[in-house]
């Protein structure tokens, strides 16, 4: 869920606390003593739709949420008022909230059998990838999406296939050489942080399972995965450094940070280049590394037209500019003056 950060968010979002709030006090036996509040049928049928209705509207103003997203929030509102409302006054309403459950049961089959899907045709992706002939960064996304589907669960778990492929699969792989290739990883500390962080997982790791091991089985697996999956992501993180520089080929701009974002800019969308430009807001998309200090941006790059970038978990973000950090800022410099020269880049 991303937050939507406008007034009419803000103010759902009180409200929302108000609707939660107020339906978890009205069925404390506290609060029924004090006012002399005797419930009735007329109390459960406001609170289940304060919290099946109400409460998905207010989130949908608040956050940027998907259909199926809103159908989880209803159901999980029907199984907060289970919880909240007394047997005796919730049992006419039962048939609703099975009905609400198995509505969230045929989704989650839905998402199922579309995994399968995925396997299924499997050969038509890698076809479709190698028509494309890009890298599996740029292209698995893509090729998915035009195969099969742009459902949101698949384009998370073809985020998590990239991450497993570029941990286990791509040591043998070589970065690009040509004239239009500009690393982003060389003269900064950006590999070093992030074996850095790896050695401090590991170390918390070994520590931390053992002492929880004797105190909860249950936690200290839970937090045995969690710590597995951060050093497979941070190794994914420094080959994708290393294998993906900045590169310009074939009429198109690519760049990458790590699995969280990546782009291909096509040349001719370039509108402007500030070098030495500051970061006009908080909001604007970076395409710097992370070092032990901070570090600010080579240059701001506006685009004519908005263009699709592809975020964490494959998530999707619209930009109309974007900023660099590269080692070698005159290189770039020297090959975006000579991007209308359709000879001068391979």
């Amino acid at each position: 869920m991303v937050y939507r950060k406008n007034k009419y968010a803000n103010m759902a979002v009180a409200l929302l606390f108000l609707v939660l709030s107020s339906n978890f006090l009205i069925y404390q036996s506290t609060v029924l003593n004090f006012f002399s509040i005797q419930l009735n049928t007329g109390a459960v049928v406001g609170s289940l739709i304060d919290l099946a209705i109400i409460v998905p509207l207010l989130m949908f103003v608040a956050f940027k949420l998907s259909i199926k997203q809103t159908i989880g929030i209803m159901v999980a509102g029907l199984v907060i008022a289970r919880l909240l409302i007394p047997n005796e006054l919730f049992t006419p309403f039962t048939g609703i909230l099975y009905a609400g459950i198995t509505i969230e049961i045929l989704l989650i089959v839905a998402e199922i059998a579309l995994i399968f899907l995925v396997i299924w045709k499997i050969p038509k992706i890698r076809l479709q990838m190698k028509q494309m002939n890009e890298k599996a960064l740029y292209s698995l996304l893509p090729a998915v999406e035009k195969v099969v589907t742009k459902n949101i669960l698949i384009r998370v778990l073809m985020s998590e296939l990239l991450m497993l492929y570029y941990a286990f699969f791509t040591w043998k792989k070589k970065a690009p050489q040509h004239e239009g290739v500009v690393t982003m990883h060389k003269k900064n500390s950006a590999v070093a942080f992030h074996l850095m962080l790896i050695h401090g997982i590991v170390i918390e790791t070994i520590g931390l399972h053992w002492w929880l091991h004797d105190k909860s089985i249950v936690l200290s697996i839970i937090l045995l995965t969690l710590n597995i999956y951060s050093v497979l992501f941070f190794i994914a993180e420094i080959q994708i450094m290393k294998l993906h520089p900045l590169e310009v080929k074939n009429g198109n701009l690519y760049i990458s940070k790590g699995l969280s974002t990546r782009i291909i800019v096509p040349l001719n969308l370039i509108h402007e280049v500030e070098w030495g430009a500051k970061v006009p807001n908080k909001h604007t998309v970076q395409f710097v590394y992370k070092d032990f200090e901070t570090v600010e941006p080579d240059a701001i790059i506006h685009l004519s037209n908005p263009i699709e970038t592809t975020m964490f978990m494959g998530m999707k973000k619209s930009i109309s500019e974007f900023a660099i950090r590269i080692d070698e800022p005159e290189q770039l410099k020297l090959i975006l003056s000579n991007r209308d020269d359709p000879n001068s880049l391979t």
